[in-house]
């Protein structure tokens, strides 16, 4: 099973690979978002909370803890 976006290091540039076992609703709001299989994202920093802000098509976007586990991901090489 690939990692998910919760092990992802802090400003590296990965890959979405899928939405694992999310909530149809979770799923389509993620995918309104630009988080859909095939996305390069950048990890911008960790919140208190455990969450992540992301860096995706020109724009930042926060992640709760909840959300991450279900993000697959691959980084990419630089």
């Amino acid at each position: 099973m690939p990692p998910t976006l919760a092990r992802a290091s802090i400003g590296a540039t990965v890959q979405v690979l899928g939405v694992r076992g999310a909530p149809g609703p979770l799923r389509r709001r993620l995918a309104e978002l630009g988080l859909r299989e095939g996305a390069s994202i950048q990890v911008v920093q960790r919140t208190a909370g455990g969450g992540r802000i992301v860096g995706i098509a020109g724009t930042r976007l926060a992640l709760g803890a909840e959300v991450l586990d279900f993000l697959a991901v691959s980084e990419v090489s630089s």
